[in-house]
């Protein structure tokens, strides 16, 4: 499964790679919600993780974005969001298309368990 991992936060960015490769995921890192698109359009992704907070676009426009265009409307979108960001706020109406809200500080176990379900779940293409 490749994983695209978008925070701006470089020690988060490179705790959920280490534990997502260590499980043997493909992760491509981004920065920030532009260059998720881009990513994501450019490569074959079966999920996305996006903190709320990430600079360019935040993580729910980052969302938003990505749920409006055909060729990425599919992944699914995972928002990562720290109880206490102020951006986590917008997260509870679910208005913006992610599958799932992943609050901070999250454990290498919650997180595979979250993407054992999206897996479950089913892929964006057959």
């Amino acid at each position: 499964m490749t994983i695209m991992v978008a925070d701006d936060d470089p020690e988060a960015l490179e705790n959920a790679a280490a534990t997502l490769t260590g499980a043997g995921h493909r992760v491509i890192r981004v920065p920030d919600g532009r260059r998720a698109i881009q990513e994501a359009i450019s490569h074959r992704v079966d999920l996305i993780i996006v903190d709320v907070s990430i600079p360019q676009l935040n993580g729910v426009e980052t969302c938003h974005c990505l749920k409006a265009m055909p060729k990425t409307n599919r992944i699914p979108v995972v928002l990562t969001a720290a109880k206490k960001d102020p951006e986590a706020k917008s997260l509870k109406d679910r208005s913006h298309g992610s599958a799932r809200i992943l609050r901070k500080p999250y454990g290498p176990d919650e997180l595979l368990d979250l993407v054992a379900e999206i897996s479950r779940n089913g892929k964006r293409r057959p």
